[in-house]
C-alpha cells in the first residue's frame, strides 16, 4: 500500500505534464483581392481541391499558374457566381486573381 500511493502520485503527475495534441477544424474562409497569391503563403494544403466563388458585384478571372509559369487552369467567375472547384495545388503554384471584385476561397 505504501507503494502504491507514490506509483498512482507519479502517474498522475506525468499524465497532467504530457502535451495534448487537439486538432481544431477550423473552416477556411479567404478573401482574395485583385493580386497574386503563393499558395504556401497562403497556407493550403497539397493535393486538395478548394471551391472559389466571387462575392461581388464585378467579374473576376481567376488563374492558376505552376511553377514553369504555365497556366493550369482559369475560371471566369461573374458577379455573384457559383462556386467553382479549383486544384489540387501544389506549393510551387500561384493563384492570380483579375478584376475589381473579391473572391471567397473555400474548402
Amino acid at each position: 500500500m505504501k507503494k502504491i500511493l507514490p506509483i498512482l502520485s507519479a502517474l498522475l503527475l506525468l499524465s497532467f505534464s504530457m502535451n495534448n495534441l487537439t486538432v481544431s477544424a477550423r473552416a477556411l474562409n479567404i478573401q482574395l483581392s485583385e493580386g497574386i497569391y503563393n499558395i504556401k503563403d497562403l497556407k493550403l494544403m497539397e493535393n486538395t481541391t478548394y471551391n472559389i466563388q466571387n462575392t461581388s458585384a464585378g467579374a473576376n478571372l481567376m488563374i492558376r499558374i505552376d511553377g514553369q509559369q504555365e497556366v493550369m487552369e482559369s475560371h471566369r467567375l461573374l458577379e455573384n457566381s457559383p462556386k467553382c472547384t479549383i486544384g489540387p495545388f501544389r506549393y510551387v503554384d500561384k493563384i492570380v486573381l483579375l478584376g475589381p471584385g473579391t473572391a471567397t476561397l473555400t474548402e
